[in-house]
Parts: C-alpha cells; structure tokens; sequence
C-alpha cells in the first residue's frame, strides 16, 4: 500500500530561547493509501501543526515530510503550491466558500485557479453525492450550514487529489448533520480510494474513522483501529489523566 504523507522525525519549534515550545517533537507517522485517520489529543498537542506540517501549509524545524512521494524539504512557495493544488484538498471547519459563486462554481473553483478544464461529468457525480444535485445553481447563502459543509466535500472530491486534510469539519454543525457529513467522508476513503486525515476533539467523530492516532506534548503516544466512541473517550481520560500534575 502506498503512502500519499510520510512524516519522517518531524519537529516544530516556535520561538526560541528557553520559551521556545516544541509544537512536534519527533513525530514519524505514514497516512496509508485510501485510508481514513483522526488525530486527536489535548488542547495543545500538536494536532493542528501536524495537519498543516503535511499539507505543507507550514515548514517543519527539521525532518522531512513527502507529499505523494515528493519531499517537500527545500521546494519554494511556488512550486509548494503546485504540489498543494495537485495532490492535496481541505476541508475545514468554516467550510470556506465564496458566497458570489453558486455551488457548482465554488466545487470547480480551485480548478479553475489551477488553470485546469473541470471534468463536468464528474463534478456533476461528486456534487449529486453530497445530497446536492437539485441545488447545484444556489449560492452558500441559500444553504445550510450542513449543505455549506458538503460542498466543501464536494469540491475535495472534484479534483481528484491524493490527500484531503480535514481540520474540525463537524465542529460547527448540529449532531444529525455532523453525522452526515463524517459517512461522506468515509465513503470518499472506502469507495473513492482518497486518504483522509482528520482532527477532531470529538470521539463520535473519530469512531468513523479507520483508525486515530493520539498526540501529547508533539509526539504520537498510542494509535488504536477499528475505533469506537467509548475506546476513544477511554482513550482520551487516560491521557488527560497522565498529563494532570499530581497535587502537592
């Protein structure tokens, strides 16, 4: 199985001095071909600079992350952002699209930036998979929140791109449409092949998963597979536990 991110003794520090903060520390950790992962951890554990260290949206202090087989140690700003718009999509969760544009013009939007023809067979199929296909001409202000979010997805999905990096896409919608939109994601990595990877703080959220890996402190302290919200809750007061000071 190929691996479309491979991070290799990834470390982020920010600052310097004796306030410097290791935001990773060492961080080794491959995201399998076609497969769906949640990143959680505590409140400052590093989750949201691991995504953005792999999408190469942020440069690490050392080591080495390949983005589809690419290492992306050196590349400038130009040629990180080719690679970004040809094997990476996101999704996050302010859902990010332009309230001018109809739905169909915002899924085919980084397309058209990348100066790429869309393949409107195929943008028509990924937006009648998120339940969208009678809404195609609406504009995000016609939509719901829930609706804004799926085509957010959608416009993941239209590219076609190796990797799509999900940072929080349920925290600002109701329970029911969460739902709706975590099986869309694990339908695009089941039957689409895509790799997803994923931070969330919600254990409902990573159950949909194919596994979830844990940070603390920067560093990846356990992983577990076939995930369910109790494992993962479990999971999760452990590490609060081992990371609450003892009292004196």
């Amino acid at each position: 199985m190929s691996t479309p991110v491979q991070l290799t003794d990834v470390r982020k520090v920010y600052g310097t001095g004796p306030g410097a903060v290791d935001a990773l520390a060492g961080v080794t950790y491959g995201f399998a071909a076609g497969t769906f992962t949640a990143v959680m951890g505590p409140s400052g554990s590093g989750k949201s600079t691991l995504l953005h260290c792999a999408a190469g949206l942020d440069s690490p202090t050392s080591g080495d992350v390949q983005l589809a087989g690419r290492s992306l140690r050196g590349l400038d700003e130009t040629a990180l952002t080719e690679l970004r718009r040809e094997q990476v999509a996101f999704v996050f969760q302010s859902f990010n699209l332009m309230p001018a544009l109809t739905v169909r013009q915002n899924v085919v939007l980084p397309l058209t930036l990348a100066g790429k023809a869309p393949d409107d067979a195929w943008v028509t199929e990924v937006i009648r998979r998120v339940g969208l296909g009678e809404r195609s001409k609406h504009r995000p202000s016609e939509l719901s929140g829930g609706q804004q979010q799926r085509v957010a997805i959608a416009r993941a999905l239209a590219g076609r791109t190796a990797i799509t990096f999900a940072d929080e896409p349920t925290g600002a919608l109701d329970t029911t449409t969460a739902l709706e939109v975590l099986t869309l994601l694990r339908d695009q990595s089941r039957e689409l092949g895509q790799t997803i990877a994923m931070v969330t703080h919600d254990p409902v959220a990573a159950s949909y998963a194919d596994r979830v890996v844990f940070l603390v402190d920067g560093q990846i302290v356990a992983e577990t597979t076939h995930p369910t919200p109790e494992a993962v809750a479990a999971h999760l007061a452990q590490l609060s536990t081992r990371n609450t000071p003892n009292p004196t």
